[in-house]
């Protein structure tokens, strides 16, 4: 896994190291080396599985490995919504059923609660803004998209969604709205410096912690796997797998992930905005428009799905620099209007692993047993990291408790994705047609029909 340094240029990352200069001097590992668990991935699943299994047993020998910085891959390039998994609450019910699909819903909207608990137990200045989260309309098309999902959320206690008129949507999201669904829950914050405090907690807890150390190989060996690095190898009973994109690395689990990217700005408005957003949104549409306020009123603003990867190599190719500036700014000022001619600040582009059911999933890697995974996050990974991290650190350590049965360790039913070159032009199309049909939607002009029958060629319709 090779990443390089483009986390670091993201705003987030840089923010965070610009407070810690010696953090970037973190020692490789360049010796052979035992531990109980051995850790791949530095990111929020990684470092929350670590922190779990010292939790679980003091004594437990943890070893993480991370290629880059801790927090440099999609910890620290999302757009820092710390968000529950409410609004899948149909994907969820179709996966574990109602009572198991509603438990992992609540379970969400409780780990929103540990992180910002446990920020506050470690001193871990997340930037946290308690200002909920807004699942807008921006067009007629997208009227009404929640209905079933808050049809389906009425039926289940917890249901933490309240939907509101235009005024009050527009005023939440410093936008025109036409209507919405607003989720108190939900939190914006800093996630590199989310990632960066979990790594120092990590360490005091006695985990031992390898920057600049990309895993390069598993080697099966009697009662135990070896993870190999360039300078030196991890011999443990049980090796997880925390690389969430990168996992596409495996064909087991790339059949499963669509591998794609979000483009995001971070701009500084040249005047206080009559209308500033309040609140974390999300537009309805299939490649959906997301923008927050952020400390400091600097405003972020990205958009999913505008890359597409390219076979085994495709999540290194997603991640860097956003490659068209221009048409993402053009894109935030038709969709927040009060944002034209906004000073750009940053930009970047990050990988995100779409899964086909659109909710994470773990496990074991076939043929090495003993050796787990997580990934599928779907660009919601923040809060549902902490559920991650509980159901590995279980499968790591044997046990049966909490989730490790429930039905997120299960790979999403069908057929999957086909094979390069078909899923990569395939996917190409049916993104610029979904592009195409976004723009007509908010144009308020017609479609056509090659448009709308090309758009609606979406992954998940590969579920048999």
């Amino acid at each position: 896994m090779d990443i390089g340094d483009a986390g670091v240029r993201s705003f987030w990352l840089a923010d965070a190291l610009a407070d810690e200069p010696d953090g970037i001097n973190s020692e490789p590992l360049m010796s052979q080396v035992r531990a109980d668990v051995c850790i791949v991935g530095g990111g929020f699943t990684g470092l929350w599985t670590a922190i779990d299994l010292k939790t679980r047993e003091p004594s437990i020998e943890v070893i993480l490995l991370e290629a880059g910085l801790c927090g440099c891959g999609a910890s620290g390039t999302n757009a820092g919504m710390l968000m529950n998994l409410w609004p899948k609450l149909p994907s969820l019910l179709r996966a574990g059923g109602g009572d198991e699909g509603a438990d992992v819903a609540r379970a969400s909207v409780e780990a929103i609660d540990h992180i910002l608990r446990f920020c506050v137990d470690h001193g871990i200045d997340a930037q946290v803004e308690s200002n909920g989260w807004l699942w807008a309309s921006n067009n007629s098309s997208q009227d009404e998209a929640w209905g079933d999902t808050l049809e389906a959320a009425t039926a289940y206690h917890g249901c933490p969604f309240v939907e509101v008129d235009a005024a009050e949507a527009t005023r939440l999201a410093g936008a025109p709205a036409r209507g919405g669904l607003f989720d108190p829950t939900c939190v914006g914050l800093h996630p590199a410096r989310l990632a960066r405090g979990l790594l120092g907690v990590a360490r005091s807890m006695g985990v031992v912690v390898h920057e600049h150390t990309p895993m390069t190989g598993l080697l099966r060996e009697h009662a135990g796997t070896t993870v190999t690095t360039g300078y030196g190898s991890v011999r443990a009973a049980s090796v997880v797998l925390a690389i969430n994109a990168w996992c596409n690395q495996f064909p087991q689990l790339r059949s499963h992930l669509v591998m794609t990217a979000s483009d995001n700005v971070v701009v500084r408005p040249r005047r206080e905005p009559e209308n500033p957003p309040l609140t974390n949104v999300s537009d309805s549409g299939r490649l959906l428009d997301y923008w927050r306020p952020m400390s400091g009123g600097d405003i972020l603003f990205g958009k999913a799905g505008l890359g597409i990867g390219w076979g085994v190599r495709g999540t290194n190719t997603l991640f860097g620099a956003a490659p068209r500036q221009g048409r993402l700014l053009a894109q935030m000022a038709r969709t927040v209007p009060g944002l034209a001619g906004a000073e750009l600040v940053s930009s970047w582009r990050a990988p995100v692993e779409y899964s086909l059911s659109s909710l994470p999933f773990f496990g074991e890697i076939t043929g090495f047993p003993g050796v787990y995974y997580g990934t599928g996050y779907s660009g919601d990974g923040i809060g549902p990291s902490v559920i991650g991290a509980q159901v590995l650190a279980g499968l790591a350590t044997r046990s049966t408790d909490g989730m490790t049965t429930s039905f997120l360790t299960r790979a999403p039913s069908g057929r999957g994705l086909p094979p390069e070159p078909f899923r990569y032009l395939g996917g190409q199309l049916v993104k610029t047609a979904m592009l195409r049909q976004d723009r007509k939607q908010d144009d308020g002009t017609r479609i056509d029909l090659p448009t709308r029958l090309v758009a609606r060629i979406d992954p998940t319709t590969f579920l048999g």
